[in-house]
């Protein structure tokens, strides 16, 4: 019984964590070779690690690299 109870309660941490806190970041699949020109329309929020919220990955890899910076996503929604 108390097994399953620690089971339980590590499985209630994880799914109730907040990514940007943990230190969770996922590197977006940017292409390597060319400088992006033009964005899917389609409406998909990621939060990148700049605190910023793009419309989706491809408008985050763009600013990415206007920058010249890495950003990296906190997580799949709005910051």
């Amino acid at each position: 019984m108390t097994g399953r109870a620690v089971i339980l309660g590590l499985l209630l941490i994880c799914v109730t964590a907040d990514p940007e806190k943990s230190g969770i970041l996922r590197k977006p699949h940017c292409p390597d070779t060319e400088p992006i020109l033009a964005c899917p329309l389609n409406l998909a929020p990621v939060c990148g690690s700049d605190g910023n919220t793009y419309a989706n990955e491809c408008t985050l890899c763009v600013q990415s690299y206007q920058s010249k910076t890495d950003i990296l996503i906190v997580k799949e929604e709005s910051c």
